[in-house]
This record gives C-alpha cells, structure tokens and sequence, in this order.
C-alpha cells in the first residue's frame, strides 16, 4: 500500500511540475489518500500520530520573502532563502518517501 500512495504523490507531482507549478507545501499532513468505500479508516490523510515528524506548520520570515511549510520538510535552500523550485518539491517528496519507508 506504502509504494501505491508513494506511486500517486509522484504522479501528482509529475503532473504539477509539468504545468510549470510548484507546490511550495508538500508534506504527509496535506496529502490525502482515497480510501474503498466502507473503510474503517476514517483518517484519509497522512499525518499520523505515529509520525516521526512533527506536522505543526511554521512561517519563517525572512527580509526577501516568507519561508512557509512544516520545517523537516523545506529545502536547505530555501532555507537560505532562495526560491522555491521543482527541486525543492523533490526534496520534499524524498522526505516523504523517508517517513513512508
């Protein structure tokens, strides 16, 4: 199931930066995940208790732009205050793949 969710977040992604659109947020608490109908589930997203990674958003603000997301997740580069690219979605897609592994 963890290479099926992984499988479609990759895909969400490809398609973004085939648009030329950047996420700029992604981390396990916005991503939700269709569930069959009649799971017992009822937690459709990610973010978990269990998770090793602290899911509360942080603003760091900067002189040249505001820095947001849930901090594990954000690129060294942006923060060091570069712009947010593809890369910096990768490096938070690899987080991702990390906390799922």
């Amino acid at each position: 199931q963890r290479i099926s969710i992984l499988d479609g977040i990759v895909k969400g992604i490809y398609e973004l930066h085939k648009e030329d659109l950047i996420h700029h947020n992604l981390h396990t608490g916005n991503i939700l995940v269709r569930r069959p109908a009649g799971s017992s589930n009822e937690n459709n997203d990610l973010n978990s208790s269990s998770s090793p990674i602290d899911e509360n958003s942080n603003i760091i603000s900067n002189s040249r732009k505001e820095i947001y997301g849930v901090l594990p997740y954000i690129a060294p580069e942006v923060l060091q205050g570069k712009e947010y690219t593809k890369s910096s979605d990768i490096y938070s897609l690899g987080i991702i793949m990390w906390e799922l592994s």
